[in-house]
């Protein structure tokens, strides 16, 4: 979604300007329409997601959006007021960012505004979702049970993102390390081995004199080859920014072996969770078949599903539906017909969430355990290679001279 720029002003005529994350400008506008400030301005940032600010400004991270939750359960479980338990959270928030967002959610509470209506635009993980919640328990009347939900959802999927990045930390930096030995050794050290063999009157071997080549033909050209990269993805961050219904980047990525079958599992656990916590809240199918379609970043699936909403309106039960659709695994399919069928749906929703959390998890400690070994191995093979390319000709040139 895209970034707004808004300027307000105040009764005694002070402006200020800040900056919102929303689908559109309408958006915006109802979401700060009910504030004590004017609306004056809202201007849409279109390369805000290339600017060097949004680089080094700290969002609201996982963990902290957890934390904020848990304190907001504990309140609302004590008997204290919504608006009282956001201003006591915000006296004890160390984060800015979070500080602001809660303190804007309190005065359009304050201003008669609904719970889920004051945070639709806050820029929080899964925005649409929490909004869901919020509205889901606003209707039920158990605003912290839902919260609970929405909790545990988010748990989980901070403890896969925190498991994947600490797992990958040991492998990445040894392919860093590899990259480095290999430029370091092309740049400094092969061209001085190549003046001495220069000298040499003796035939280098084929493989020396490819290494050679290789090594001078990078050297010479590595500004260009850092500046292809940068153009590469400064063009594939444009295309998903100005045209996000291209789908052919993530049909790409659901190609990549195992890695696309762990986004696929991602994407039907985080649906199928979604669906879960939406439903048990009362809200209805469709209405929460229409928010979960919303969690399919991948644009490829999204396209599959988009459709789902629309045709349980027609009368359709979800199963009828999800079954037309490949991306959907036959056995959530079957799960979700069995809950239909026992009136016990949204049970069933989070044991299949369940399931496929528990696959990703054990897929994810098969490849980080298959990563460590080949990068070991392709670093060892990269560095025998270079080291025999270099001494090769030095050995065949003093068994010559014996």
């Amino acid at each position: 979604m895209p970034y707004f720029k808004c300027t307000l002003v105040n009764e005694k005529g002070r402006y200020r300007s800040s900056e919102y994350y929303a689908e559109n400008k309408k958006e915006i506008e109802a979401s700060l329409g009910n504030l004590e400030e004017k609306l004056m301005r809202v201007q849409r940032l279109w390369f805000r997601n290339f600017s060097l600010k949004k680089i080094f400004k700290r969002k609201i991270g996982y963990t902290e959006f957890l934390l904020f939750n848990q304190e907001m359960i504990a309140l609302l479980k004590a008997g204290i007021p919504v608006i009282r338990a956001l201003e006591i959270i915000t006296q004890n928030t160390r984060s800015g960012i979070l500080r602001e967002i809660i303190a804007k959610a309190s005065g359009n509470i304050r201003n008669g505004m609904q719970i889920s209506e004051a945070f639709s635009s806050a820029q929080i993980p899964f925005h649409k979702i929490y909004k869901a919640s919020l509205m889901a328990g606003e209707k039920s009347g158990h605003l912290e049970q839902i919260l609970e939900k929405f909790n545990i959802y988010l748990g989980k999927i901070s403890n896969l993102r925190r498991k994947m990045v600490s797992s990958l930390t040991y492998p990445i930096i040894l392919l860093l390390f590899m990259i480095s030995m290999v430029l370091v050794i092309a740049i400094f050290v092969i061209p001085k081995f190549s003046a001495f063999f220069d000298n040499m009157d003796a035939q280098l071997p084929a493989m020396t004199l490819f290494f050679i080549a290789s090594t001078q033909y990078l050297k010479e050209n590595i500004v260009l080859f850092l500046a292809a990269a940068a153009l590469i993805y400064a063009a594939v961050r444009a295309i998903e920014h100005f045209n996000p219904r291209v789908i052919i980047i993530d049909q790409a990525k659901i190609k990549i072996p195992f890695l696309g079958r762990i986004i696929h599992e991602n994407a039907i656990a985080v649906f199928a969770r979604t669906l879960a916590i939406l439903i048990s809240g009362g809200i209805p199918v469709p209405e929460s078949a229409e928010i979960a379609v919303e969690t399919f970043a991948n644009k490829f699936y999204y396209s599959q599903v988009r459709d789902i909403p629309e045709k349980i309106r027609q009368g359709n039960l979800l199963s009828g539906v999800l079954e037309e659709i490949a991306i959907i695994p036959r056995i959530l399919v079957e799960m979700i017909r069995v809950g239909e069928t026992s009136g016990n749906l949204t049970a069933v929703l989070d044991e299949s969430a369940e399931y496929y959390e528990r696959s990703i998890d054990s897929k994810i400690n098969a490849l980080i355990s298959l990563i460590e070994p080949v990068i070991i191995i392709l670093l060892g093979m990269v560095i025998a290679v270079m080291l025999i390319s270099v001494y090769l000709p030095i050995f065949t040139s003093i068994r010559v001279i014996q």
